[in-house]
This record gives C-alpha cells, sequence and structure tokens, in this order.
C-alpha cells in the first residue's frame, strides 16, 4: 500500500481537523468569537496546500450538495426544537413567529427588489435568491441559540429562545416561496401558475401535514418514553435516539409529500412533551440532546471546513462588485431594520431588538434550498446565484461570528 495515499492523508488531515473543533471552541470562547471563522481558515490552508479531500471545484453536484446540506439541517433542526420542547405558551411564540410572518415576507421582497431591478436577475432568479436567504440558519447560529432544553423553572424566553424559535419555524415556511420560484421557472410566466394548486397544496397542505407528522411522532414516542419505569427509561434514552427520529420524522413527512423541515422541527420539540416539567430528571433526558448536538457540531466543522476550500476554488468568482454591495447591503441593513420591525412592538429592550434583527444569520440551509431547486425547476442564467449566496454566507459568518458571543454576554450581564 502507498503509504502517502490520497485516502490516508484524507483520513490523516480530517481526524487532525475534528480533533482540533475541540481545542478551537476553548480558545475562540476566549477570545469571543465563532469557531466557525477558524474552521474556514483551516479549509482555506488544506485546500491551498493540496490535502486530497473531495473539494468543490468549484461546486459539488446539485445532487451530492443537496443531501450533504439536508443532512446537517435536519439534524440541527432536531437540536432547536429539543431545547426548546413544550414549556412555552401563546405569549412566547408570537415573537418568533411575528419574524416569519412579518420580517421573512419583507425580507424576500427587499431581496427581490435589489435582484430583479439592481442585479438584471430575471424574475424566476430572483425570486429563488429572496427565497435562499430568506430564513435565518438553524446550523451556524447555533452559537447564539439555547444552550440546554429548557424546564417550565428555568426557561430562557429572551434573546437566545427567540432566535432558536425563528430558525426551527422559518427554515421550512421557506420552502414553498422556493416552490414558487421552482413553478415560475416552469411556466414561464408568473401569471400561468396555478395559484390554487399553490396555496392548497404547497402551502397548506405542505406545511399543516409536516407539522402534524412530526407532532404525532414527537408524542407518540414521548409518550412511550415516558410510560416505562424510570430504570428502563434509562436504556431508553440513549444518545441517538433523537438522530434516529429525525431520520424518520424527516422521511415520513417526504414521502407524505409534506415539509420534512417543519416535521423534524416539530418532532423535536413535541420529543418532550411527557418529559417531566420540573428539573429532576433533566440530567437522565439530556443525553439525546448531547448526542445530536454533537452530531451537529461534527457535521457543521465539515461543512465549514469544506466551504473555505470553496472559497478558494472559485466560488466567489460568479458574481462581481454589485453581487459583493448587494450582499453586505442583504446583511447590514435589510435584515436588521425589518428584523427589528417584527419585533418592534415587544416587550423588549431597544438594545434586544436590534440584536434580533441583525442576527438573521445565514449559512447552510441557503445552500440546499438553491441546490434543490435547481434540481427541480427549469432556471436560466442562474450562475450569479453561487457567488451571491456564497458572499452572503461569508459575510455572516464574518460579521455575525465576530460579534454574537459579545452580545450575548452583554445582555447576560
Amino acid at each position: 500500500m502507498d503509504q502517502f495515499s490520497p485516502y490516508l492523508m484524507a483520513l490523516t488531515f480530517l481526524g487532525l481537523s475534528l480533533a482540533l473543533m475541540n481545542f478551537l471552541q476553548v480558545y475562540t470562547a476566549r477570545i469571543k468569537i465563532s469557531y466557525t471563522i477558524l474552521l474556514l481558515g483551516l479549509g482555506a490552508i488544506l485546500h491551498a496546500i493540496g490535502v486530497p479531500l473531495p473539494w468543490p471545484d468549484p461546486l459539488w453536484d446539485f445532487h451530492t450538495a443537496k443531501i450533504i446540506t439536508e443532512i446537517i439541517v435536519i439534524v440541527s433542526l432536531m437540536t432547536a426544537g429539543l431545547k426548546i420542547g413544550t414549556f412555552y405558551d401563546w405569549e412566547h411564540w408570537k415573537k418568533p413567529l411575528s419574524l416569519v410572518i412579518i420580517t421573512m415576507p419583507l425580507f424576500m421582497i427587499g431581496i427581490f427588489v435589489i435582484s430583479y431591478y439592481l442585479l438584471d436577475l430575471n424574475g424566476p432568479v430572483s425570486l429563488l435568491l429572496a427565497a435562499v436567504l430568506a430564513p435565518t440558519d438553524p446550523v451556524l447560529a447555533s452559537e447564539i441559540q439555547l444552550e440546554d432544553e429548557q424546564s417550565i423553572d428555568s426557561r430562557n424566553t429572551g434573546l437566545r429562545y427567540i432566535l432558536t424559535a425563528e430558525a426551527g419555524i422559518n427554515d421550512g415556511i421557506a420552502f414553498p416561496f422556493v416552490f414558487l420560484a421552482i413553478l415560475w421557472s416552469k411556466a414561464g410566466n408568473f401569471y400561468d401558475i396555478d395559484f390554487t394548486e399553490y396555496f392548497g397544496y404547497y402551502i397548506i397542505f405542505k406545511i399543516l401535514g409536516g407539522i402534524l407528522i412530526g407532532g404525532v411522532i414527537g408524542v407518540v414516542f414521548s409518550k412511550w418514553i415516558y410510560a416505562h419505569h424510570h430504570k428502563n427509561q434509562k436504556l431508553i434514552l440513549k444518545g441517538f435516539l433523537a438522530l434516529v427520529l429525525t431520520f424518520f420524522a424527516y422521511g415520513a413527512a417526504e414521502l407524505c409529500s409534506t415539509y420534512g423541515f417543519l416535521s423534524v422541527f416539530a418532532a423535536g420539540v413535541t420529543l418532550q412533551y411527557y418529559r417531566p416539567k420540573q428539573d429532576q430528571r433533566k440530567k437522565q433526558n439530556r443525553n439525546i440532546l448531547t448526542f445530536v448536538a454533537e452530531s451537529e457540531k461534527l457535521l457543521t466543522t465539515l461543512w465549514a471546513i469544506f466551504f473555505g476550500g470553496a472559497l478558494l476554488s472559485g466560488i466567489l468568482s460568479y458574481t462581481d462588485w454589485y453581487g459583493i454591495m448587494a450582499s453586505l447591503v442583504i446583511i447590514l441593513i435589510l435584515r436588521p431594520l425589518l428584523g427589528y420591525l417584527g419585533v418592534v412592538w415587544y416587550d423588549l429592550k431597544e438594545s434586544k431588538k436590534w440584536a434580533i434583527g441583525f442576527f438573521g444569520i445565514k449559512g447552510i440551509g441557503s445552500f440546499f434550498y438553491l441546490s434543490f431547486a435547481l434540481m427541480e425547476g427549469s432556471f436560466a442564467d442562474y450562475d450569479q446565484l453561487f457567488g451571491i449566496v456564497s458572499y452572503v454566507v461569508l459575510f455572516s459568518i464574518l460579521i455575525h461570528g465576530l460579534t454574537s458571543i459579545r452580545v450575548v454576554n452583554y445582555f447576560n450581564n
């Protein structure tokens, strides 16, 4: 066997990179930045020195990119759902829902206007860009989300909760707009779309169906778990339970032609339904959250390394200075203003309202939606989307990664 075979070198460098992840969290916490920033740099270095990993060149094929990002997002959604649980009432849910109902549509309109009128992209492509950049990413936003599962006597109802719930909800609600862009690309004329089918099937049926399927799965397994004696629950509540239920909830929803993202989030939330409302058995239940959260972190690390390599392989060259400026406007102006507007009337400090608006982090989910849409649709002249989305995600990682920990610490103090 060749001692310098690409396979062995890949194993060596990937193993080292994943081991470094645990140490990076310690060091980046001290200097108050996101460890994802350093992972991007690590990926760029590994690519530059020619480590034989399956780098995107500068893109993976759509199918590969879709599967990779899909798995990462659903694991992250399960993590978010488990952290929230069933310990929040309607008064709490109204705040993140406002970001979905008010902020997200206005945000998409703003991006569409920029894309169509300033970047001169065609209608379907402009709508697709708006849809893929609309949701707050549940993966890269994890550092400013809830740190642990909640309970009645120790639940966070502020910044961390709102951003966690928003990311869980809107990563499924964005899908109808992705499908609208796909339908437009196939119809040619926007007014040739069958809007009766669109509202009935793509919005009402697929949204409600996804929530229902995930909710039922979560409640049934929750009741089944806590119907057992305390000692047997320890055997059932193994770490991989949440991970396998993630795939079950997603697969079941997609097989029923509903939205799997919403199903997974709903399953994570309702899986906590029969958990004792107080903290006395919290440590035991924590195993399932810890395992799925660590799985999410592992997958995110791998993605960040490969994205760092993609930045050097030419993915940013798909757009020009106009696309770069548009990306900055989206991150620094559109989302903060419209995010603030979504929570302006709630009883929160002004600084916290602006923080909620500012931290509309973009990331892995955007690449999933983009890959999915380009596989399913008939888009023309879409190349610039890769550059714009990559710049938006890169700016989000850098800007939010340099500020998020400091902002959260400020509110904690």
